[in-house]
């Protein structure tokens, strides 16, 4: 998506888009070959009806930049099309899933000002989402809140209409609370999502939107039906092929998520949003990592130049990646130099300058500087104020779980063991009951990880293996978990589990393509079994 339109520009921005001739794509409704197939029935002209489908079915894979061209089109086709001015708002805030700028949120509300009256039921769903983007309407977290009550307002007063099930699903999802251990939104959202899939199984809303609501680690197995399915019918959207691999993730399915996201990247490179991009090649780094294939992983970076430059610095993906990709590439090969001198990642996101703030100080730690962690730790505690006092209490948290991590660690280090570990241990209990963000492939260093590496380091071997245990549970086939378990199941006394584990390290790295000491080892126990 280009960068958010700002006053007087928007306007004139606007009037060229409903200048713009219908696209040749609109010709075929809502329907194509690599997109998948909707319908809402709007009350607009035959043309503009068109369109807008044809929109609608970007905007259920979030490209949202075609999504706004084909509703601008249904608008100019029938000016008087309310629902089309809906759609370019709806648009126009990109990843629902993410916090719109000032200026998005701007934008969609003069678009819903202006829009012409509706007949009901439609003026209802104008009316919701101008409450969602009204200025005075609070933090975003509640906002969503609002509208997915509002949302199952208007879906229960019209059962036959799916589309208006499908949205409320989505509201569901946006709104999801990411401490519930239940996970009870998304298994709400599923249930309206999975008959509406049944009737239509090229729509790719029902499709996406299943696959966010099992991307948690007690319901990922669900959702690899919508996922396989969902990268076939939606073949020619970036983020649609992209999307199944937040399930092949939580299932540690290392090849099928490299797979997948080398084809994502190349089709938002070919599109041209660097954004998308960028959030498919953190998910690849992550996977390639996982799989052993350090090179490979780097490579991905390196080629990620063009990308970086041309990123939406106002939405998360894209800084969020270009900072997590390297960090990544440091803790996760034991680069603790590198991890150290990490820049510090710049913009308006604490989460993001989080990232390397944190990389940097388990880094200095384990690089033998643990007193100098302590101005890292005073920025992540910056940071996770930042985010309470603009009410993002989840990410807080995050980051506050990755300032008690560098704390703990540091704390070990320099002859506080008993306190760090306690601390350590609570840190991982925290993020433990944490929903990842969506933005997020996986974690860069999970705290009960990093337990279980200071508990093996301190010889306590059987703590340390629940640790690595308990990681493994809800991050499938990661690296570091499963040497980490093999190491402390031999130390542990326990040779027939170390060497299950050990053999499942190099099936799952068996394509590594640079020298990790955790294979060596792995190769060096496995040889003295004669079995």
């Amino acid at each position: 998506m280009a960068r958010p339109i700002t006053a007087p520009w928007r306007a004139l921005a606007l009037a060229g888009l409903l200048h713009m001739a219908v696209p040749a794509a609109a010709q075929h409704g809502g329907h194509d070959a690599g997109l998948g197939r909707v319908h809402m029935a709007v009350p607009c002209s035959d043309a503009a009806h068109t369109a807008f489908d044809q929109g609608l079915l970007h905007q259920h894979s979030f490209d949202h930049a075609a999504a706004r061209a084909h509703f601008a089109a249904a608008l100019a086709a029938d000016p008087g099309c309310a629902m089309a001015r809906w759609g370019l708002a709806l648009a126009t805030l990109d990843n629902l899933f993410g916090t719109p700028s000032p200026e998005e949120l701007a934008e969609a509300a003069i678009l819903l000002r202006d829009a012409p009256a509706a007949p009901p039921p439609w003026n209802g769903w104008i009316a919701v989402s101008a409450d969602l983007v009204r200025a005075d309407a609070g933090d975003w977290q509640g906002r969503l809140v609002d509208f997915a009550g509002a949302m199952g307002r208007i879906a229960a007063a019209a059962p036959d209409n799916d589309e208006a099930q499908v949205f409320h699903a989505l509201a569901l999802l946006m709104a999801a609370p990411p401490d519930d251990p239940t996970d009870s939104a998304q298994r709400q959202a599923a249930a309206i999502l999975e008959p509406i899939w049944a009737r239509q199984p090229e729509h790719p809303g029902a499709m996406h939107y299943l696959i966010h609501a099992y991307d948690t680690p007690g319901l990922a197995g669900r959702g690899l039906p919508a996922a396989t399915r969902y990268a076939a019918v939606a073949s020619a959207s970036a983020h649609a092929v992209h999307m199944p691999t937040h399930i092949f993730t939580r299932l540690g399915d290392w090849p099928a998520s490299v797979a997948a996201n080398r084809r994502s990247a190349e089709l938002a490179r070919a599109s041209g949003d660097a954004n998308d991009e960028l959030h498919a090649r953190d998910y690849l780094v992550y996977a390639l990592l996982q799989s052993g294939r350090s090179a490979a992983a780097r490579d991905v970076w390196s080629d990620a130049a063009d990308a970086v430059h041309r990123q939406n610095r106002d939405h998360l993906a894209g800084p969020f990646a270009v900072a997590a990709m390297p960090a990544r590439l440091a803790l996760e090969t034991g680069d603790w130099a590198a991890a150290a001198a990490l820049p510090v990642a710049e913009g308006a996101f604490p989460q993001v300058v989080a990232i390397t703030r944190f990389a940097r100080g388990i880094g200095l730690i384990r690089s033998g500087r643990p007193e100098n962690a302590a101005a890292e730790v005073a920025a992540l505690s910056a940071l996770e104020a930042a985010l309470r006092s603009s009410r993002q209490a989840a990410w807080a948290a995050e980051v506050g779980v990755q300032r008690a991590a560098v704390a703990a660690l540091a704390a070990i280090e320099t002859g506080e063991p008993t306190t760090g570990l306690r601390d350590l241990r609570a840190a991982a209990d925290i993020e433990d009951g944490l929903l990842k963000n969506v933005v997020v492939p996986g974690p860069l260093a999970p705290a009960r990880e990093l337990l279980g590496e200071a508990l093996l380091a301190q010889a306590r071997n059987a703590e340390a293996e629940a640790a690595f245990e308990a990681v493994l549970r809800v991050n499938p086939n990661r690296f570091r978990a499963l040497a980490g378990a093999a190491a402390a199941a031999y130390a542990n006394g326990r040779p027939d589990v170390a060497v299950a584990r050990y053999r499942l390290l190099l099936a799952v790295a068996s394509g590594a393509d640079a020298p990790r000491p955790e294979l060596a080892d792995a190769s060096r126990i496995l040889s003295r079994r004669p079995d």
